[in-house]
């Protein structure tokens, strides 16, 4: 199959929202008051590096063989998977996608992934010469200098992962860029998910919301949502009303897609009864209430994070029951363990079975990935009802990011005494989502 035929047989599946976004990402860009900065706002599960890798796609076969394109985000991980996006649904061969990285022993030009010191110093004139040549290159914005090296005039520049890219390294992109004239930029992200961890709240905003107080920029957002199923589409929606922003729909191939609807198969008689309730396939999207665990409030340890004993001994208990009791062929079910606070992860990984602490991360980790159980703690309990940065304008978003993680079961973990009736909104909606299943007691 051609790559004209690849391109035209993922945009025939497309909406018109991922199409016009993807002519915007390959437009030309225009100069002076009428700069165009297209932005792609893809919310969680709505394909926005599936758009980004046809956008390169179509601006390679559009311009001819010496197009150019410079594919830049946050992480090492939003990269490969742009690169594997590209490869596997573009057929554009592994030496033709080049990622760029800082390990410098690792040099495979089969697999298209080159480590190399930042100035290119330890890459033979060969070697430097297969990168000018190369179509796409991908990189970290960290590691923008070794691409600067490679690239010619007039190569389009996506940066994907906006949301963590704040505006003086966005700017400061653009500026070592300045001199070779690129065709134009583009940024794909969702401006609601976390931005990088900061201290400094001047560098908190990322360069969406940069731009748009000063210039408000058109946005080509997309609302169709290809990764959860509809109960935990219904819990997005209710945080990204809380954050102010539109409301995504769910596609039929997912909206009844449940664990069962997976490949799992569920083993009622596996678990402790007191889970089976949560377990349950049939009901997608849980909250249990932690009040019932006992006495115990919060700790706070060293360093300033936050655990929860009890909370902690429950969420590893589920883990165990989802792994015990879901079997799809031969693979157990290993549920992602989720937590705000590095205390709490760090709390549960110790109660976890090998098998399953490779998915006990933070939600800073978790962002960019996708599970079919999720599992969240979200720790505070104290008489207070305090519940910390959760409720901080921009750190609000550890919540809509832990819980977008889930495709087809979300069971999340809070005190209802702490996070309910005291003005904490992004949770009483959580609370009046549709569909949600709510368990008042449970006896751990």
């Amino acid at each position: 199959m051609t790559l004209r035929e690849r391109i035209d047989r993922i945009r025939d599946t497309f909406d018109d929202l991922q199409n016009r976004a993807v002519d915007a990402v390959i437009g030309d860009c225009l100069a002076g008051d009428d700069f165009v900065l297209p932005i792609i706002d893809g919310p969680p599960g709505t394909g926005k590096t599936t758009v980004g890798a046809v956008a390169v796609a179509e601006y390679l076969q559009q311009r001819g063989g010496e197009a150019q394109v410079l594919y830049m985000c946050y992480t090492h991980y939003a990269a490969s998977q742009a690169k594997e996006t590209l490869e596997r649904k573009l057929g554009l061969p592994p030496n033709k996608v080049i990622k760029l990285t800082h390990e410098t022993h690792v040099k495979d030009w089969d697999r298209g992934i080159v480590g190399c010191k930042s100035d290119l110093s330890d890459l033979s004139a060969n070697e430097i010469r297969r990168l000018k040549q190369c179509p796409v290159l991908l990189c970290t914005l960290h590691g923008a200098r070794r691409a600067l090296e490679v690239r010619g005039t007039h190569c389009k520049i996506i940066i994907d992962e906006f949301s963590q890219v704040d505006p003086a390294m966005f700017f400061s992109t653009v500026n070592k860029f300045r001199n070779h004239n690129p065709s134009g930029y583009a940024l794909l992200g969702d401006p609601k998910q976390l931005p990088v961890v900061t201290t400094q709240p001047l560098l908190s905003s990322n360069v969406k919301n940069y731009l748009d107080r000063r210039k408000p920029i058109p946005t080509h957002g997309l609302k169709l949502q290809h990764r959860m199923h509809e109960n935990i589409c219904a819990a997005i929606n209710s945080l990204r009303e809380d954050l102010g922003a539109y409301p995504i729909e769910s596609s039929e191939k997912v909206k009844s897609r449940d664990l069962v609807a997976m490949g799992y198969e569920w083993d009622r008689d596996a678990a402790e009864s007191e889970f089976k309730d949560i377990l349950d396939p049939s009901k997608p999207f849980v909250i249990v209430n932690t009040n019932s665990f006992g006495d115990e409030y919060e700790q706070r340890v060293f360093r300033g994070s936050i655990k929860n004993v009890a909370e902690a001994r429950f969420a590893a208990e589920l883990a165990k029951a989802f792994y015990s009791s879901f079997k799809r062929k031969n693979e157990r079910l290993k549920p992602a363990i989720l937590s705000p606070y590095a205390a709490q992860v760090r709390e549960i990984f110790g109660l976890l079975p090998p098998d399953l602490k490779e998915q006990c991360l933070t939600v800073y980790r978790a962002q960019g990935r996708e599970y079919p159980c999720v599992i969240v703690s979200f720790v505070r309990k104290n008489r207070e009802r305090t519940i910390g940065f959760l409720d901080d304008l921009i750190l609000k978003a550890q919540t809509y990011v832990a819980c977008s993680r889930a495709q087809g079961k979300l069971v999340i973990l809070f005190s209802f005494d702490t996070f309910l009736g005291a003005g904490h909104r992004a949770f009483e909606y959580l609370y009046r989502t549709p569909g949600a299943y709510i368990v008042e007691e449970v006896n751990p």
